[in-house]
């Protein structure tokens, strides 16, 4: 280590031979400094790590200055503090020697190791002219660029600026992005630099208040409204919003004081009141009110300042505006009062306080909607409690004669359903379509709903307008989980009850192709052979609908398969399935399909299994194919069937089905076999 040093020492340290050298320069002896000058001499540093021109800038030599530079004596090398020599010279108070550094190109803007400009210890020391200097080659060399103002007005520097002020420095001096020191100072929230700025006459910009709310610093806004008589109007409502947004309501009651609007609308036509209503700025909205805002303006959506401080939950705001007779009762746009908003934004807490003020509990809309709808409707629990406490009616009925209940069991919401049960909601009320809230809650497919209003004594037969029950459109889901629970319930009484179009549950459940159900419902003893209007069976159902779904499909070549497996279930667990009951010979509906006259629901199944065997591109039946086909004529028992008529549809000897029999061989791939493996 001690040999390092003295390595160092060779270039950048003195030794005592070197010694006279510093001395000559503190005293400004040139000639002495020329007689023992040495090559590396300009690198040299003493004790404090300054250079050679360090010293002569501190002592004001110029000559040596001069000298220096000359060998190659840079100016802005720094000593252990981070000062160059226009530091020293400038704390110094040498003003010549400022000169000279200045213009060999030393840098004005250097900083020390305290964050210090030149210019920072001329001020600090008093130097006044040096300070001018700097101030003059600033000017002069630096023009719209940074400069010392904008870095005291940075960095709050209030005496800084006074002193620059005082020596020369413009308050409407701008950088390169255009901005003066005020500008800085109060994006900064320099509130003291920006008083003497403003005292100095700077002049305030009409960005000026909207950078002071965006910067966070509302206080540089009220120095500004304190100093600046001529702020534009249209800065001032501006300036009121963000106030009443930020709840400043010192700053709100300055502005009004100072003649601002104070029913000024915005952008979105609301009024420093509605704005402070909506958002719950409780502070600001009485200092407006105080001060003669008017209650009676609305929004464009007819919401009172009421309306809007329910809506934000502003509970003391609310009962402020009551106590200042603000109407209760009011309506908006939707026709809603401050108690349907309550109901809507879940504001659980207001509801007693607004019933307590005269708000009436079950008022209506034009759709006859009542906030215990819409509370039930929005699973919003806490305000249906909240209603029904103060004896809200259970079982009134909006315009489509939905009760509360309905909703809250569309919505799925068990809480609510129950909490509307155990206050006496009639879980057999009916809407226009007599639906009862059983429907509802089976055609959501909410099985919790479902089991809560069957042990409140729901009827698992009641019938829609349609002559549906619910069983009818957990079918048309495929729900099997609540036709159980249905079921249970009704002790399989209802499994064969039937809509104005005389369908069973497993009509339905065969013409979606819901297989698992159409198994449970067989499995009660559901009618396999059960006549819909159209003389349909069940499996009639499961063809058609399979039909319908594979020819939608054709575009797409996507065949739906499952739908034979469904015509496998009906034909194979059913002993007693008539192949040939029901489906009119002859029938329109049959000969629109391509299907020969006479047919029966064996024709059906063999265009199924021509379209998907057509669809999937492959002249060779999937095997549930085959074991669907095998089935259907190992029970086809057509009386007037003939064995080369049945042979002409499925030939087992040749293990082909032939397409080449249909009526009409345009439309159905005359020609072609289908073999069967």
């Amino acid at each position: 280590m001690k040999r390092m040093c003295e390595m160092i020492s060779i270039h950048f340290l003195i030794n005592h031979a070197d010694v006279d050298i510093f001395d000559a320069v503190a005293k400004g002896y040139l000639s002495e400094l020329e007689k023992t000058w040495r090559d590396n001499d300009i690198d040299a540093l003493n004790s404090s790590s300054e250079t050679l021109l360090h010293v002569a800038a501190a002592n004001g030599h110029l000559t040596i200055m001069e000298y220096l530079i000359s060998k190659g004596a840079k100016t802005d090398v720094k000593d252990r503090k981070g000062r160059t020599p226009l530091h020293r010279a400038a704390e110094k108070g040498h003003g010549d020697a400022v000169k000279v550094l200045l213009r060999h190109g030393a840098y004005m803007y250097s900083l020390d190791m305290e964050g210090k400009t030149p210019l920072h210890l001329a001020a600090q020391n008093n130097h006044g002219h040096i300070v001018k200097m700097i101030l003059k080659e600033e000017a002069r060399s630096y023009r719209n660029k940074h400069n010392f103002l904008h870095m005291a007005a940075l960095k709050d520097e209030s005496s800084l600026a006074k002193t620059l002020l005082k020596a020369g420095a413009s308050t409407e001096g701008k950088d390169e992005r255009g901005q003066t020191a005020l500008s800085y100072a109060v994006s900064q929230g320099s509130e003291n630099t920006a008083k003497v700025l403003l005292e100095a006459g700077a002049s305030v910009d009409s960005n000026m208040a909207e950078r002071a709310f965006n910067s966070n610093h509302p206080s540089i806004f009220k120095i500004l409204l304190e100093y600046s008589k001529d702020l534009p109007s249209d800065i001032m409502e501006s300036a009121l919003f963000r106030a009443v947004q930020k709840n400043l309501h010192g700053i709100v009651a300055a502005l009004i004081d100072r003649g601002v609007d104070i029913n000024a609308c915005n952008e979105i036509q609301y009024t420093p009141l509605l704005l402070a209503c909506g958002t719950g700025k409780a502070e600001s909205a009485e200092v407006l009110i105080k001060k003669g805002a008017s209650f009676g303006i609305k929004t464009p959506a007819s919401d009172t300042a009421l309306h809007l401080a329910v809506q934000a939950g502003a509970a003391s705001l609310t009962n402020l505006l009551l106590h200042k007779g603000m109407g209760i009762n009011l309506r908006n746009q939707a026709d809603e009062t401050p108690l349907h908003v309550a109901a809507l934004h879940n504001q659980g807490a207001l509801v007693g306080l607004l019933v307590n003020a005269g708000a009436q509990i079950n008022a209506v809309t034009q759709e006859l909607v009542t906030p215990l709808h819409i509370a039930s409707q929005r699973g919003n629990t806490d305000v249906a409690q909240q209603l029904l406490h103060h004896k809200a009616d259970v079982n009134v009925k909006d315009k489509q004669s939905k009760s509360p209940l309905h909703f809250a069991a569309e919505r799925g919401d068990k809480t609510t359903v129950e909490i509307l049960l155990n206050a006496n909601a009639d879980p057999n009320a009916q809407d226009k379509e007599k639906k009862t809230p059983l429907h509802t809650a089976a055609v959501r497919g909410h099985l919790s709903i479902v089991k809560v209003l069957l042990a409140k004594k729901g009827r698992f037969g009641a019938k829609d307008m349609d002559g549906c029950t619910p069983m009818h459109y957990a079918a048309i889901k495929g729900n099997t989980e609540i036709v159980k629970i249905l079921l249970t319930s009704g002790k399989n009484k209802n499994i064969d009850d039937r809509n104005i179009w005389r369908k069973t549950a497993l009509h339905i459940s065969a013409e979606h192709g819901h297989s698992d159900l159409i198994n449970l419902l067989l499995s009660h003893g559901a009618a396999i052979n059960a006549l819909d209007s159209s003389k349909d069976t069940p499996l009639h159902c499961a063809c058609k609908g399979a039909a319908k779904r594979d020819c939608s499909a054709l575009p797409s070549a996507q065949p739906r398969v499952p739908a034979l497996g469904c015509m496998c279930e009906l034909i194979q667990l059913t002993p007693q399935l008539d192949l040939n009951k029901g489906e009119k010979q002859g029938s329109k509906e049959l000969k629109s399909t391509g299907c020969p006259e006479g047919n029966t629901l064996s024709a059906w199944f063999m265009l199924i299994l021509v379209l998907l065997s057509e669809l999937t591109g492959d002249q060779r039946a999937s095997p549930c194919k085959l074991t669907s086909v095998g089935l259907l004529y190992s029970r086809f028992t057509r009386p007037r069937a003939n064995k080369s008529y049945q042979e002409a549809w499925y030939k087992p000897t040749r293990g082909v089905l032939c397409a080449q029999n249909f009526a009409d061989t345009t439309m159905l791939f005359s020609g072609r076999y289908y073999v069967l493996h």
